[in-house]
């Protein structure tokens, strides 16, 4: 397939894999029109016949096509200059298709997935329950999934656990409901000392990459969560946001809400026009230091327990989730 092809195709598959199910060529072209690809039935069913022949998807009868492996495979490595900035532009779709309200403790927030070799499932949830009690992550709820369960949309492969956490974006989407739009700017390393947020070691801006910064942190063991937890003393993943600057007083007043109900998650508010722990800031903005949400997991690779950790994953109902100290009785069921 040459890449002129290729171009005109990857939407396609694109559209495929985020339906998560078969689609016939008529819902596609929909689809692609809503993306602002506007292509004809006709063509789409082209296409279709031509990904077909490159393994790329295969029919379903009279429910359409899905996606093989080699179609997934391909739309992960394509493009990757096109899909600079789909970090930034994922984190904007979530926010905005969030129905958290704090006041009724519902509706969906943001889920991170994770997962964990079965075998080391206990050694891992003693790791991430001291990162919770340290206040190292995106407030204290998760949920858990058994092998050969599903997560979201995640099949639960037979030899992992999945962990849910909260993402920190979660609170971008909380606060648009509240009116008050939140830009994230970058995820980084932040040194903390005697509990404290010194700086930003590290930063990978969203806007300039195809990955979850979170993601290449944990993967490349760049953090000292562990010790931050025990010692006060470490490196933890966090993200930076901007806000109006004169919605500071609000901004406090609905994060120390979210603390309560067990959605804290916020290091620093910065004062207006001013940088941040050596962040710049704009003129008529603050800025705003969030704890990554993956930090418990980050302290289980930390300790040796190979993870696999997908940001942004899905949306998920706030009320199906637990608080982590239910984690080792829901283990004990697990194992009955």
């Amino acid at each position: 397939m040459d890449a002129k092809v290729k171009r005109r195709a990857v939407p396609i598959l694109r559209a495929l894999r985020d339906a998560g199910r078969p689609l016939g060529a008529s819902r596609l072209a929909r689809d692609l029109e809503g993306r602002g690809i506007d292509v004809s039935q006709r063509t789409v069913r082209y296409y279709l016949a031509m990904l077909d022949r490159e393994g790329l998807t295969r029919s379903c009868g009279k429910k359409g096509r899905e996606l093989t492996p080699l179609g997934e495979q391909e739309v992960a490595n394509s493009f990757v200059a096109e899909k600079v900035g789909f970090i930034a532009a994922r984190m904007d779709e979530l926010a905005c298709q969030m129905t958290f309200q704090p006041r009724r403790r519902s509706g969906t927030v943001i889920l991170n997935i994770s997962l964990v070799p079965a075998a080391r499932i206990g050694d891992a949830v003693a790791e991430m329950m001291a990162i919770f009690e340290a206040g190292l992550s995106m407030g204290r709820f998760v949920t858990i999934a058994r092998p050969g369960e599903s997560l979201g949309r995640l099949k639960v492969p037979d030899d992992q656990f999945a962990i849910g956490t909260v993402c920190s974006v979660s609170i971008n989407g909380i606060l648009l409901a509240e009116g008050i739009p939140a830009v994230s700017r970058f995820a980084g390393l932040l040194e903390v000392a005697d509990h404290q947020p010194v700086r930003f070691t590290e930063m990978i801006y969203y806007e300039g990459t195809s990955l979850d910064p979170m993601e290449v942190f944990i993967s490349g063991r760049m953090t000292r969560v562990r010790e931050a937890a025990r010692t006060g003393n470490g490196i933890i993943g966090a993200s930076f946001r901007e806000i109006p600057a004169v919605a500071v007083p609000r901004v406090r007043k609905t994060c120390a809400k979210l603390a309560q109900i067990g959605l804290g998650g916020l290091l620093m508010v910065g004062k207006p026009n001013r940088p941040l722990l050596e962040a710049p800031v704009p003129e008529g903005r603050a800025g705003l230091v969030v704890v990554g949400g993956l930090n418990p997991l980050a302290a289980v690779e930390e300790a040796g327990i190979k993870t696999h950790n997908k940001a942004l994953t899905a949306l998920f109902e706030f009320e199906r989730l637990t608080s982590f100290r239910e984690l080792p009785s829901l283990l004990r069921g697990a194992s009955q």
